[in-house]
């Protein structure tokens, strides 16, 4: 039996299938339970709690969010999180602002050399979801400028590459802090690709209380070392395919063939900072 998956993207951020589409896929790869963890959003939380009544498949209502740690980019997953929460929506609502500007400013750049898309065609790519450079990649290859995202990010987009922008950073005891307000519990993402190793001591300091030991990225041996890490650390080893879509760069859903009990393991995190707070269905 497959195991759950704690983190894929929805339209409502970077991902190409509706919260609706990810439900009917879960339901149909027999997965137990996965977390919606759109970047910067919980837009889509609502649609596909909605979607999966009525199945066996438990949704987690989850978000993704960048930080920063001893200036080094760290991305934090929240789950359980009270997606209805004010102080939660209007913190992510700032945050989605921040990206639009941050995408006018990569826009202005390739404008600079040659690459002319607008912000209109970046934000119709997005379609209402929390913007990002994956949706500057699709209205490069859109605009007939590069043959796909990859590419995209490989030549002009990624970091290190002519237009890249970086994102004000928030620290991660801000972040972490946040998703605890939310009534959440903070997990380290994809720490391989992170480079998080060094900062682990910081990062539990913070209060995460998880490391993503079993991304999709991840072969046996890196998945291996960070749930040992996780062990040394006093920590939940997570885990997630980090699926964006079929066509989309990253991993198939269902694919990081993460514990079955992990999600019990979050829960018993939950309750000791929040006391017991019952199942979110």
């Amino acid at each position: 039996m497959p195991g759950p998956d704690l983190h894929i993207h929805s339209t409502a951020s970077d991902g190409t299938l509706t919260p609706e589409a990810l439900v009917r896929r879960a339901v149909a790869l027999g997965l137990p339970a996965i977390a919606l963890t759109d970047h910067d959003t919980v837009a889509g939380v609502s649609a596909a709690l909605e979607a999966s009544h009525d199945t066996p498949l438990r949704v987690i209502p989850g978000v993704e969010l960048s930080a920063g740690v001893q200036g080094q980019g760290v991305h934090i997953l929240g789950y359980f999180i009270d997606h209805a929460d004010p102080k939660l929506l209007s913190r992510l609502e700032e945050l989605r602002t921040i990206r639009i500007t941050r995408a006018r400013a990569i826009v202005a750049s390739l404008a600079e050399t040659g690459f002319e898309v607008t912000v209109d065609d970046v934000l119709s790519v997005a379609d209402g979801g929390a913007v990002g450079r994956a949706h500057v990649a699709q209205a490069l290859v859109a605009a007939g400028h590069v043959a796909s995202v990859a590419e995209a990010f490989e030549r002009l987009l990624g970091s290190g590459r002519p237009h890249y922008v970086p994102k004000p950073v928030t620290s991660v005891r801000e972040v972490v802090s946040w998703i605890r307000e939310a009534g959440g519990v903070a997990v380290v993402a994809h720490p391989a690709l992170s480079a998080v190793d060094p900062h682990l001591p910081e990062l539990v300091s913070a209060g995460v209380v998880g490391l993503e030991a079993y991304h999709g990225s991840h072969d046996r041996l890196v998945r291996e070392h960070y749930v040992a890490l996780a062990r040394t650390h006093g920590l939940v080893a997570t885990g997630g395919s980090d699926f964006h879509g079929d066509h989309a760069e990253g991993n198939p859903l269902g694919s990081a063939e993460v514990p079955d009990d992990v999600v019990f393991a979050l829960e018993a995190a939950r309750d000791r900072l929040h006391g017991g707070e019952g199942d979110v269905r």
